[in-house]
């Protein structure tokens, strides 16, 4: 069956390390590789999948769930979120398109870019009770930061911001935390924006599962480490349950940030000489703090 996968890609892009991590569910692997400098803009020439499309591909509602740090790993690492396949789908709606509820979100929450006319048509044709919850999660995150920061609408980024939706994202080169200071917007929003930038990428950093970059910015950054995600819950008929950063890491398998976080809790977390030095690849091309 794998046989019969891989060749509906090129050659080149099916033998890659990042490819095969992604359809072994292997998310370790996958940033050892990014870590390690593979190429994550690779793209099958057959196809146009970059590996963000691939994840939608062997991805199922029933084993999402595996798949959602690699999102993280690969939005760190400064993928292209937006990119286009040969149909001209991006990665979030074919997340749609499949039903994929945890993708969607992930890609929402890493800064994807919405066409509400197209995602909104995707969704009519939805079938299942899942098409509610998948359409609701999207009203919720989107449109996102961008046109809540232009529009002046606090309330809209308090949502965002509770969920962990990421603040350091740039369009033209300009960051939206610098888009809401010349468009003058509310001081509520900049100081909502300034005062969570590192603590959500300190949280996408974990929920990637990477050490390195979850202990560069402890170093180097202010992190509120009793942050929550909000508007975590379950099911969509289960109550809210604000999700912390252990449970997050629980949740997505990484037992070996625990120690880590739970140092964290229980404030013994301390610099040492060995954790002085900025880890390879621990400032991603996206994620550098100013």
């Amino acid at each position: 069956m794998e046989d019969s996968f891989t060749k509906e890609f090129d050659s080149e892009f099916a033998q890659t390390n990042m490819f095969q991590a992604i359809v072994a569910k292997d998310s370790r692997k996958l940033l050892c590789h990014i870590k390690n400098g593979e190429n994550i803009n690779a793209v099958c020439k057959r196809t146009k999948y970059t590996y963000l499309h691939l994840l939608t591909k062997v991805a199922f509602p029933m084993t999402e769930k595996q798949y959602v740090p690699m999102v993280y790993q690969l939005s760190n690492a400064g993928i292209d979120l937006d990119s286009i396949d040969v149909l001209g789908f991006n990665p979030l709606q074919l997340a749609i398109k499949a039903a994929l509820l945890d993708l969607m979100m992930a890609f929402l929450k890493c800064g994807a870019t919405t066409d509400p006319e197209r995602e909104n048509e995707m969704f009519s044709k939805l079938l299942g009770p899942c098409t509610y919850e998948l359409g609701s999660w999207y009203r919720k995150l989107s449109p996102g930061f961008w046109d809540a920061v232009e529009n002046d609408k606090a309330f809209k980024v308090n949502i965002l911001v509770k969920c962990w939706c990421r603040i350091n994202i740039y369009r033209n080169g300009k960051s939206v935390i610098e888009q809401a200071k010349q468009s003058n917007a509310c001081d509520k929003i900049i100081k909502m924006l300034m005062n969570n930038e590192t603590t959500i990428e300190f949280a996408h950093a974990t929920i990637a599962g990477d050490e390195d970059r979850m202990r560069f910015l402890l170093l180097h950054h202010h992190v509120d480490n009793h942050t929550r995600d909000m508007l975590n819950r379950e099911g969509f008929f289960d109550p809210y349950t604000p999700m912390t950063l252990y449970q997050a890491a629980t949740k997505y398998g990484h037992t070996h940030v625990l120690p880590l976080l739970a140092s964290l809790e229980n404030g013994t977390f301390r610099t040492t000489p060995s954790h002085t030095r900025t880890p390879q690849n621990a400032k991603s091309a996206i994620c550098v703090i100013s």
